[in-house]
C-alpha cells in the first residue's frame, strides 16, 4: 500500500511501526522483499531506520564473508535455504543489490 502510494506518508509510517512492533515469526529473507520495506520506509520520511536497516540486513552478509550479495539472506541462520542445501543458493545475484538503487535515489 505504501509502495502504491495507496496511504499516505503519516499511515504508513504507522503501518510499517506496527509490522517492526509486531516482529512476524518467519521474517523476510530475500534481499528483494527488504529492498521493498526499506524503500517504504525512506517513502515514508524514516531515513535514519532505513539506513540502519541496510546496515543491518546488508552489512550482516558483508559480516558474513560475502563480497556480492545474496539471494537468500536470514541472519538468524545465514546457512538457510529455499533449496534445502545452501550449496545451490546464488551467491551473486542481481536483485539483492538494490541498496545501490536507493542510496543513489534517497542520499544524494
Amino acid at each position: 500500500m505504501i509502495l502504491a502510494e495507496a496511504v499516505s506518508g503519516e499511515e504508513g509510517a504507522e503501518i510499517l511501526d506496527r509490522l517492526v512492533e509486531l516482529k512476524p515469526e518467519k521474517g523476510m529473507v530475500s534481499p528483494y522483499m527488504n529492498h521493498h520495506f526499506v524503500e517504504a520506509l525512506l517513502m515514508c520520511g524514516k531515513k535514519d531506520q532505513a539506513m540502519e536497516y541496510m546496515k543491518y540486513y546488508w552489512g550482516g552478509m558483508l559480516s558474513h564473508g560475502a563480497d556480492t550479495f545474496w539471494e537468500l539472506y536470514n541472519p538468524e541462520n545465514p546457512a538457510e535455504s529455499p533449496y534445502g542445501s545452501s550449496i545451490v543458493n546464488s551467491y551473486c545475484h542481481a536483485w539483492s543489490c538494490t541498496p545501490t538503487y536507493l542510496l543513489r535515489k534517497y542520499f544524494n
